[in-house]
């Protein structure tokens, strides 16, 4: 069989379990337990894939502040991706989170110190706009909807320089090895608070936290990273990007979450103006959330 048709089915099963990620949230748990034991997990799995594979784990020195910061960006943008899910619902968190590409293009201008392009232009306001639409008649009726909206737009930040960071590394870091070093520090970073932190896991909540960092974390990446290996990176992003309807669609058939109009409108702008921004993006290594 074609090696690039297995990378679009391989790259549509991430996506899928992209979505499910999300879902994550619906846990009577702290958002600090979920990260921190997402990270443990998915470390060990990635530690043991790589020992299997022969990857040189142990590397220099150099570049380890950078693969620390990384590491730290990603327990930001996962605690508060989990805490909007908790706050303000699947949908608006998901849909939030999807304006990354926009934070993405914004730090990829300012870096290159360039003006953004008029597609960057349109596709920010329309997702500007689509955020508005959002928080002003799609937030659910709860106290804390719109605070877990702001925090959901925090977490595409974080994720966007996260992105930015990891495309840098991924040059000179095995992408096992990278990913097991970031998950690591995210465990390692949450662990003091951790006694702190309520509710803590009980029961079968161990499982599904063991299952989101091996399974939606650790084997999730590498079929991301076998699909890149055939696939334009833009393509692959812009299967990503659709993370938020298969969110939206599970939770919709496994919680009843109601979907409303305006949440659809708010999200076809956002998936739309954020895939439009993926394939007019230069072709580097996609970092993955």
């Amino acid at each position: 069989m074609n090696p690039r048709w297995i990378a679009l089915a391989a790259v549509n099963v991430a996506a899928v379990i992209f979505g499910s990620t999300a879902l994550f949230g619906k846990l009577a748990v702290s958002p600090l337990w979920i990260v921190a034991g997402r990270g443990a997990f998915a470390a060990l799995a990635l530690l043991l894939l790589g020992v299997a594979r022969g990857v040189a784990l142990r590397g220099s020195h150099a570049g380890g502040a950078r693969i620390a910061a990384t590491g730290a960006l990603l327990m930001l943008h996962w605690v508060t991706f989990f805490f909007s899910v908790q706050q303000a619902g699947v949908a608006v968190a998901t849909l939030t989170f999807a304006t990354f590409p926009l934070f993405t293009a914004m730090i990829d201008a300012a870096s290159f110190r360039r003006w953004p392009t008029p597609v960057e232009l349109g596709s920010g306001a329309a997702i500007v706009y689509a955020v508005l639409l959002l928080a002003g008649r799609g937030l659910p009726a709860t106290a804390l909807a719109g605070e877990g909206a702001a925090v959901g737009l925090l977490s595409a930040i974080c994720f966007a320089a996260f992105s930015v960071g990891s495309q840098r590394l991924a040059a000179r870091v095995d992408a096992i090895a990278l990913s097991l070093y970031q998950n690591a520090v995210v465990a390692v970073l949450l662990l003091p608070v951790l006694p702190f932190a309520q509710p803590s896991p009980r029961g079968l909540d161990w499982a599904a936290i063991a299952a989101l960092g091996v399974v939606a974390t650790a084997l999730m990446h590498q079929l991301y990273f076998f699909a890149l290996k055939h696939l334009p990176a833009a393509v692959c992003g812009g299967f990503v990007a659709l993370e938020p309807v298969y969110a939206i669609l599970f939770a919709a058939l496994l919680f009843s979450d109601g979907i409303a109009p305006v949440t659809g409108l708010s999200g076809t702008l956002i998936v739309g103006a954020s895939i439009l921004l993926l394939l007019r993006s230069k072709p580097q290594p996609q970092a993955i959330p």
